[in-house]
């Protein structure tokens, strides 16, 4: 006669605890943090703390011009809202995001729109701001509390974007991300942005893999 199988002891349930008890799989380790890195995201959004001191915008023309020009309008003493702006402007410029699709400053609205050339992605959109500047919606932008603009890179990304006082002089950036973005992209842009402005601390708070 077969000799009888003992019973096995019950496995416990995952998170109860035992001496056989069953982990859930891992969500981290060489593999999975391998294929997260290769993964590319279809949204990123960021949020960026500002230090209230501004970036001396000697050496780079187009900011010169953007000083120049909100000295000429009376508005330097308010006007760091803009500056962080063209900053910001400058960075995605430097990705080659250099389409603005829409821009506008609240209390104010929609700001005069780019005047589209021949090479769409070929000059800087602080030049375009520097001219909105010139024109009627330099009286509205000392009072603004928030700059915001979308901007596209001619390749199916595009980057929208908020500049907004905070309080006491200080200022925080946001920015969602569309299109198909590796992570390298962005620390590439994180990057373009922090040698451009007083970032003091980048949080990315929501993404989705494409």
């Amino acid at each position: 006669m077969a000799r009888r199988k003992e019973p096995e002891p019950a496995l416990a349930a995952p998170g109860i605890g035992g001496p056989n008890s069953i982990e859930g799989p891992g969500v981290s380790g060489p593999r999975s943090a391998r294929r997260s890195r290769n993964r590319s995201f279809s949204h990123v959004h960021l949020e960026l703390d500002l230090a209230p001191h501004l970036q001396d915008p000697t050496g780079v023309p187009v900011l010169e011009r953007l000083a120049e020009s909100l000295n000429a309008n009376k508005i330097v003493e308010k006007g760091s809202l803009i500056v962080l702006a063209a900053g910001t402007l400058h960075a995605l410029s430097a990705r080659r995001f250099r389409r603005v699709d829409h821009w506008e400053i609240s209390p104010g609205g929609w700001l005069p729109p780019p005047s589209p050339g021949k090479e769409p992605d070929g000059e800087e959109p602080v030049g375009h701001l520097v001219k909105a500047l010139e024109s009627d919606a330099a009286a509205s932008v000392g009072s603004a509390r928030s700059f915001s603009a979308r901007l596209s890179d001619l390749a199916g990304a595009r980057v929208d974007v908020i500049v907004r006082r905070v309080h006491r002089g200080n200022h925080a950036l946001s920015l969602d991300l569309w299109g198909s973005w590796t992570q390298a992209a962005v620390d590439d842009l994180t990057g373009s942005l922090s040698a451009r402005l007083p970032v003091t601390r980048t949080t990315m708070t929501k993404f989705q893999y494409e």
